[in-house]
């Protein structure tokens, strides 16, 4: 085999917990890789690593990261937030931010989000999996309020109940 950036020859080798692979691609700075195995360029020495079952893998870290006990970095917004399967636009909506400010934090623009916002991150992006239902329902509100901003605002709300009692929102 040869390597794809410098037609170097590859070596077989195993990511140990001595000699850990860093899995830069997942685009968070401290993600390391152990079991995996590599073939590294004599070359250039670049890794080109076997990642079995990746899907697997992005799903335990965004169950590590929605567990973390400090904040979020903007990084682990992202990552939790394509995990999620959300575009940006869609995923600022139900947490109740912009897309420019969602993008300014992702890009470290921007050192933190609030405590509440941080939350909500967290909550929404692991509803994908176990609890699709949620996060269909959290991709139909994101809808819901990205067309209420292009709507003119309605004056005040009225709900109406029908002849079978069940509730209807009226614009005034």
């Amino acid at each position: 085999m040869k390597c794809d950036a410098c037609a170097g020859a590859l070596t077989p080798r195993h990511a140990t917990r001595k000699a850990p692979y860093h899995y830069r691609l997942s685009g968070l700075d401290n993600v390391y890789l152990v079991g995996i195995k590599l073939y590294r360029c004599g070359r250039c020495e670049a890794d080109s690593p076997v990642i079995p079952k990746i899907q697997d893998l992005h799903e335990l870290i965004a169950r590590e990261l929605a567990r973390k006990p400090a904040r979020l970095t903007g990084k682990e917004v992202r990552f939790l937030r394509k995990q999620a399967g959300f575009p940006a636009r869609h995923f600022a909506a139900p947490i109740g931010v912009s897309p420019e400010h969602l993008s300014r934090f992702e890009n470290g623009k921007l050192r933190h989000v609030g405590k509440g916002t941080d939350r909500v991150v967290r909550f929404v992006s692991v509803t994908k999996g176990e609890h699709e239902h949620v996060h269909q329902a959290l991709l139909k509100m994101a809808e819901e309020l990205l067309e209420q901003r292009q709507a003119p605002a309605i004056r005040r709300p009225v709900f109406e109940v029908s002849m079978n009692g069940r509730w209807k929102s009226r614009a005034a």
